[in-house]
């Protein structure tokens, strides 16, 4: 609701349920005044801050921020109740901080949560939705299961108006106490990984290896490397003994590459069950990646990747890889439930 209070046309902002009493005033009244918000320019390919909550404005400064579209602004008149939005948004981050999870300082009224680790990103969505339900806070995260790399943003906190009511600000801040850890990022614990490349093509160096590079720079990305990898024909036996040999090596995680698809000379599904491993699925909802085998041999993943992961950025294998590096067992279930979002873009 707005009221004048006198003539030169600034007005009285009052939000009642926020106990909030500031002054909406003209750009020509705001001079000698500070700023309550920040003022962000818009235009084509551009957002920035023109001009930062607390700024004195001065006369060189109306027609600029008429030429952004604020021809009234909001200045502060020393009788701001509540929490101010930036220190709401950090005292939300401060309570989210935890191992491998810190906090940036406020920018444009959001406070970024960073990863210290590479990892995978577990979220509690349970709570994120409680958070969003209580009005004017907001909270979001990257997916739950995600794999995230040291310095990624993994969520981001704001609040809708310039200022909150202290209660409902104790009240965010309880439920995600009371939660804690609401984000955490779990480090790969699986060290020692095998490659088995496949393809008689490959073995008999007609074609170059494209699974290897790709492979190298994903497992990079974690902070990995490969243990052992080795090229084979298209033979079962061959591919079937070199699985069990990793795994009698101690190897925590085995890829088999190439040999996925339905041709007559792909063998490695074959392969892979001829170890006596127990295949959770062969194929998974997603697309691109749908041909993708897991299994696990004595607890140990074994995974078939179809050729799709040497061209596309990403593929189920992306998607599981992440709990895979922190020997979660992943069920048939899980799996069937990666229908909902298998469209990967």
């Amino acid at each position: 609701m707005f009221l004048c209070i006198d003539k030169k046309a600034y007005v009285f902002a009052r939000f009642p349920s926020l106990g909030v009493a500031m002054r909406k005033v003209k750009a020509e009244s705001a001079v000698g005044k500070r700023l309550a918000h920040d003022i962000i320019r818009y235009g084509p390919a551009l957002k920035a801050v023109l001009f930062k909550r607390g700024h004195m404005v001065g006369a060189e400064d109306v027609e600029k921020l008429k030429d952004a579209g604020n021809y009234f602004v909001y200045v502060d008149d020393g009788k701001e109740k509540g929490v101010h939005e930036d220190e709401a948004a950090t005292r939300m981050a401060r309570v989210l901080a935890c191992e491998n999870i810190s906090y940036t300082r406020p920018n444009k009224a959001a406070v970024s949560l960073l990863a210290e680790k590479n990892g995978l990103l577990n979220v509690k969505v349970d709570v994120v939705k409680k958070i969003n339900l209580i009005k004017d806070f907001v909270f979001a995260t990257q997916a739950n299961n995600a794999g995230v790399r040291k310095g990624d943003v993994v969520g981001v906190v704001k609040i809708i108006p310039l200022t909150v009511d202290e209660r409902r600000m104790r009240k965010v801040e309880e439920i995600l106490k009371k939660n804690k850890p609401i984000l955490r990022v779990v480090p790969p614990t699986v060290k020692k990984i095998g490659v088995i490349t496949t393809g008689t093509e490959v073995y008999e160096k007609r074609v170059k290896d494209g699974f290897g590079p790709v492979l190298k720079e994903k497992l990079a990305s974690y902070g990995l490397g490969i243990e052992e990898s080795v090229v084979l024909p298209d033979d079962e036996d061959k591919i079937r003994e070199k699985i069990i040999e990793f795994k009698k090596k101690g190897y925590e995680l085995i890829l088999v590459t190439g040999g996925m698809a339905v041709d007559s000379d792909d063998v490695t599904p074959a392969a892979i069950r001829g170890t006596g491993a127990d295949v959770v699925s062969r194929g998974v909802p997603t697309f691109p990646g749908s041909m993708i085998m897991l299994a696990y041999l004595d607890c140990v993943p074994v995974i078939g990747l179809p050729a799709c992961v040497i061209p596309d950025k990403r593929t189920s294998f992306d998607l599981l890889l992440p709990r895979i590096l922190v020997k979660e067992k992943i069920t048939r279930e899980e799996l069937a439930e990666m229908g909902h979002g298998g469209l990967i873009r």
